[in-house]
């Protein structure tokens, strides 16, 4: 069937949806509007109404005055790869007060604090941890939620309202991780999966998870600013004008013995956990050690600042992540600034020696004056495109490039190294391909841009949809001739015949329809 151009322009004007909602004044969502969007509605459309609703205006998210020095300040981007040392100097402005000399607070003084977040993603201040065994110190219980909201299998959980004199001087004599530290329990359920190993689940939704939860906390002011020493000190760097996010993490932790084998065949997870922390990725050996009862601190370890991301208290307890069956959903339904990623894309980018590109002068706008495409070639994987739908593709492509109206890069990510990977993403403005993980790059391409995944014929998985609201890019899911509307694929049932991805038939997709969508995506984002 050939398509319509009625088809086409139908299925585009998403873009200029998203536009309008990108202009929208600030607005303020709250828990109990989260609540009233689900019923009735199928759950999907609230991340993209909730991301809407924050946002500022298009002239604060893309400013045409500020240069490209001006709006990537180097306190975005620590150095090359952040010391071994477990005391990165780059907190120690932030915790003055408690890291200057590395001995953890007395936990009767300064108690543990519950930040926010969600089941999943929870964020605390002041935390311990011994043997297995999380330990908060508060005189009030109620402050901290309950064990099952924040972890899962066999980790312990432990809240001290009056510790004994014993428990609370080891617990002052603990090694300290000062600054912010991103604690993964997965794993403690020995008997099941951990997921780490895939490229999404990690990236997509532990990586990005737990920096949108930093991101929905509202900046706190120094301890040193007050008279109660208990406050939090301030999570951000400023990412645009009066636009303040979070800063990159200063760690990672994947403590527990059961998530050993994190590492996915294709390096996707140390890409990036490397390219974000550097030399501190704290593995289960790493950790092991640290935690031994013959070290000079007894195996006791505190962490200033963190975010205890668990998969399995996000999937009992939160409406969104139970229904997509994605654990970050509802955590990034959370009110949060714009280019609440951008310090750890940038992070990335410089850790991979990539030069940042420009911002966008507006949403689906392409950097340059001609769009850059990447087509993420699957061929050499059980779900690719039939032999005459890749060779048509090609055949588009190369025409749109020897015109002038695109610069086309096609790369079989598998081929190439990490840091090549990352070269070729860090400027694009469309994203081509078969559902997969090599659309999980999306992260490291400018917030704004476009991506495009292509499905078997009625077939559809939120993955990268849900990415892509969060990041604010255009996302167009296309069955063969159909490119399918925001309001087409949200009355879809969840995990949409998700079967077909699996069943190893080829995927279609017809070059002539495929002509047609990236003329018009490309006359949208061409620049003036």
């Amino acid at each position: 069937m050939k398509p319509s151009s009625h088809s086409v322009n139908r299925n585009l004007d998403q873009g200029g949806q998203f536009l309008v909602s990108m202009t929208m004044p600030a607005a303020t969502t709250t828990t109990a509007g989260v609540v009233d969007l689900i019923k009735g509605h199928r759950v999907k459309v609230v991340i993209l109404l909730l991301l809407s609703g924050i946002i500022l205006t298009s002239f604060i998210f893309f400013p045409t005055s500020l240069s490209l020095s001006e709006t990537s300040p180097s306190n975005f981007i620590p150095d090359k790869l952040k010391p071994s040392s477990l005391f990165p100097s780059t907190t120690a402005e932030d915790d003055s007060d408690v890291d200057a000399d590395w001995s953890p607070p007395d936990p009767i003084e300064r108690p543990s604090i519950h930040l926010g977040g969600l089941p999943g993603h929870q964020i605390f201040e002041n935390v311990w941890i011994h043997e297995g065994t999380i330990y908060l110190f508060n005189p009030d219980r109620s402050r901290i939620p309950a064990k099952g909201k924040v972890v899962s299998g066999q980790t312990g959980w432990e809240v001290m309202t009056r510790p004994m004199e014993g428990l609370v001087d080891r617990a002052r004599n603990a090694t300290v991780l000062g600054g912010t530290t991103l604690f993964i329990n997965d794993g403690a359920k020995t008997d099941e999966w951990h997921y780490l190993s895939s490229y999404y689940h990690l990236a997509g939704e532990i990586i990005l998870g737990g920096i949108a939860s930093l991101a929905s906390i509202a900046p706190l002011p120094h301890p040193a600013s007050t008279s109660d020493p208990t406050l939090p000190s301030s999570l951000g760097v400023e990412a645009r004008p009066g636009v303040e996010v979070p800063n990159v993490p200063d760690r990672i932790v994947i403590p527990w013995k059961a998530a050993e084998g994190w590492r996915d065949k294709e390096g996707y997870g140390e890409m990036t956990l490397r390219g974000l922390f550097g030399e501190n990725v704290l593995e289960p050996h790493i950790w092991a050690d640290m935690s031994r009862e013959d070290t000079p601190h007894g195996g006791w370890i505190y962490l200033r600042r963190a975010v205890i991301i668990d998969r399995w208290a996000s999937h009992r307890h939160n409406t969104l992540s139970i229904s997509l069956n994605k654990m970050a959903a509802s955590v990034f339904s959370l009110p949060h600034p714009p280019f609440f990623f951008t310090p750890a894309r940038l992070s990335l980018l410089n850790n991979y020696d990539v030069a940042p590109p420009p911002h966008r002068l507006g949403p689906s706008k392409s950097l340059y004056n001609i769009p850059k495409i990447l087509y993420v070639d699957r061929q050499g994987t059980e779900r690719k495109l039939s032999g005459e739908a890749h060779a048509g593709l090609a055949v588009v492509l190369g025409e749109l490039e020897s015109m002038g109206r695109a610069r086309v890069v096609h790369k079989k990510m598998e081929k190439i190294s990490h840091e090549e990977q990352i070269r070729n993403v860090a400027d694009v403005d469309i994203m081509i391909g078969v559902h997969g993980d090599g659309l999980t790059h999306q992260l490291w391409m400018p917030e704004g841009g476009v991506v495009i995944e292509v499905f078997p014929p009625d077939t559809f998985l939120p993955e990268y949809q849900i990415i892509a609201d969060v990041l604010h890019h255009e996302y167009i899911p296309v069955w063969n001739d159909i490119a399918l509307s925001r309001e087409e694929w949200d009355v879809l049932p969840d995990q949409h015949n998700s079967a077909s991805l699996y069943d190893g038939r080829e995927v279609p997709l017809d070059p002539v329809f495929m002509r047609l969508l990236l003329e018009e995506v490309i006359q949208r984002m061409s620049r003036p």
